[in-house]
């Protein structure tokens, strides 16, 4: 059995209400760190198309399924993780609002302590396109379930509001934090997406979750000397409840692994980042998405 040496690490996973960051949580809970857990929630009625209602009774993966997933509280993944004997806190609180960040560390660090392991893992994504309204009419879902609108001054900034410069100043201040109080041992790892070159339908998300990546090459050149590792991993589609069975079905067949990824997947590669098995690297985009990038 490998030993990853994560006991008593403390890590600050954001987006970790549900999907890829609930079960990168739990997967470093279960290596023995002490997680806390940064999260936001959305009401369907910030998309416009769907009632709080109508998300309430979906039972089966697509738009109103996903929906509602966005408007969990951290609670489940919290009892889960003291339910194996793990340590876990939540902070709600929106990270577009750069004046939140630190007061997220703070709590951290009130909780459970100085944070050794950042996990950038909330985004924000709403579709737009180049396309312009009048033939988006012609048809404007994506996947036959999502809306497209074309892009905005409001669109790009939402987006790299939260995927970019949140993600920046998050480590910034893990970085003021870790330096000032002469910490040795860190690791940053920053969740992308294998659309982050070119997202057609997403354009926006790709681009703000793209120079993310780049953001990433540059701290891991700068805070190696101080002991952090900063790397990405960027999954392919991974089904968190906005796929319909259908769509996924379909899918499924472009990827040579014939599936797509579960939260679980990219929890494996976070760890892996996360452990004393990646000591010597640093600066890398992990493709993890059985195949689709290669």
């Amino acid at each position: 059995m490998i030993n990853t040496k994560l006991k008593d690490k403390v890590a600050l996973v954001t987006g970790a209400n549900h999907g890829i960051g609930a079960a990168s949580a739990l997967a470093l809970a279960k290596e023995g760190a002490k997680v806390f857990i940064g999260y936001f929630r959305l009401s369907p009625s910030e998309y416009g198309e769907i009632s709080e209602e109508e998300a309430e009774k979906a039972t089966i993966p697509g738009r109103a399924y996903y929906y509602k997933i966005l408007t969990k509280t951290a609670d489940e993944v919290i009892d889960t993780i003291k339910a194996i004997g793990g340590t876990c806190y939540a902070h709600e609180t929106d990270l577009s609002d750069y004046k939140n960040i630190p007061k997220l560390f703070d709590q951290a660090e009130e909780k459970i302590g100085d944070v050794d392991i950042l996990i950038n893992n909330a985004a924000h994504c709403k579709l737009d396109t180049f396309i312009p309204q009048s033939e988006l009419k012609k048809k404007s879902l994506f996947l036959d379930e999502y809306p497209m609108k074309t892009i905005t001054a409001n669109t790009h900034d939402e987006h790299f509001a939260v995927n970019t410069r949140g993600v920046a100043l998050m480590m910034e201040e893990y970085t003021h934090r870790f330096i000032s109080r002469k910490a040795k041992w860190g690791r940053i790892i920053n969740i992308s997406t294998d659309g982050a070159y070119a997202h057609p339908s997403a354009i926006s998300y790709g681009a703000s979750k793209f120079a993310i990546e780049s953001y990433s090459r540059a701290a891991a050149v700068e805070l190696g000397p101080y002991g952090v590792t900063v790397n990405v991993i960027s999954p392919g589609a991974v089904q968190t409840g906005y796929l319909t069975p259908e769509n996924e079905k379909e899918l499924a067949k472009s990827y040579p692994l014939r599936r797509l990824g579960r939260p679980e997947d990219i929890a494996n590669a976070v760890i892996f980042f996360a452990s004393e098995q990646a000591d010597w690297i640093t600066g890398q985009v992990f493709q993890v998405g059985g195949g689709n990038r290669m």
